[in-house]
């Protein structure tokens, strides 16, 4: 749609591009101008779409939808109620100039999620991200595609979240942390250091419990496969860095090789320090 062309108040719930007959806004959304919107996109009733916005093609907002900011939107997303994209950061020594928020193709985002913009870098959400209802991503985080935040996660500045990981319901990370590919954070836990790639934490604070067997299988993964990455990551999590040397010598070229080498290169980038394993139980005293 040409930018000259955005209304500046209500819109009739017709086709405003002459060039298509799918685009639907209906009369009580409120388009500022200067928007950009796809042709192929549908905007559902109440939602507010400010003038620095970009909707791509078959992006659906369903109803009661904020947008705002420097925001792009990819192909194929599904934005529903009440959800609040683009706001500004909610950081106490907020910077005067806001960035940008960019979310990928494919995405779903549910009922009364929020995502800020960034104050660096920007915020950024890749392909086919599911954010369920009341997340939130806060500024300059980078969630990396196949990512799902379950119900209630909470994202605090500037966390990366790798490809395929998973927050499990209520659970939160603290800033600067990093959760590394096809992790898996269980239900309530609280991320205050890094979480190594394909591992499984829990707890508060979140503690290394083990490889996430389910999620690696469901992903094809066979048994040899995940056995590397088993031993590779006591050897980091013990600080074996000659072992771990040693490992990745003789598996060079084999199937898990790579696995283990971003594990590595993961853990060796560390700045947070990782998420350990728990602690041993004490005895109980005895009377």
């Amino acid at each position: 749609m040409d930018r000259s062309q955005q209304p500046t108040s209500l819109i009739p719930a017709i086709n405003i591009n002459q060039n298509s007959n799918n685009m639907f806004i209906h009369p009580t959304a409120i388009i500022s101008p200067g928007a950009t919107i796809h042709p192929t996109a549908s905007i559902g009733p109440f939602c507010h779409i400010g003038p620095l916005v970009t909707l791509g093609p078959h992006t659906t907002l369903l109803s009661h939808v904020t947008v705002s900011g420097q925001t792009t939107i990819g192909s194929n997303c599904t934005i529903h109620p009440f959800s609040a994209l683009g706001g500004p950061s909610q950081a106490k020594a907020d910077s005067p100039t806001q960035g940008t928020l960019s979310i990928g193709n494919n995405c779903i985002i549910r009922e009364c999620a929020t995502v800020n913009l960034g104050l660096g870098t920007g915020t950024k959400v890749g392909n086919g991200v599911l954010i369920m209802a009341n997340a939130h991503v806060a500024h300059d985080c980078f969630v990396d595609d196949e990512v799902i935040l379950v119900n209630g996660v909470t994202l605090a500045g500037h966390v990366t979240v790798g490809k395929g990981a998973i927050f499990a319901g209520q659970s939160a990370a603290v800033q600067f942390c990093r959760i590394g590919e096809f992790a898996y954070v269980g239900a309530g836990t609280m991320v205050s250091r890094d979480v190594l790639p394909f591992s499984l934490v829990r707890g508060d604070r979140a503690r290394t419990v083990g490889v996430n067997v389910v999620g690696l299988r469901r992903r094809g993964w066979v048994e040899n496969r995940m056995k590397l990455v088993e031993k590779a990551m006591g050897l980091v999590l013990r600080g074996d860095e000659r072992g771990l040397g040693e490992l990745l010598g003789e598996i060079k070229g084999q199937v898990g090789g790579t696995d283990v080498l971003r594990l590595a290169e993961f853990a060796r980038g560390s700045e947070k320090g990782l998420c350990l394993p728990p602690a041993e139980k004490r005895p109980e005293p005895k009377l």
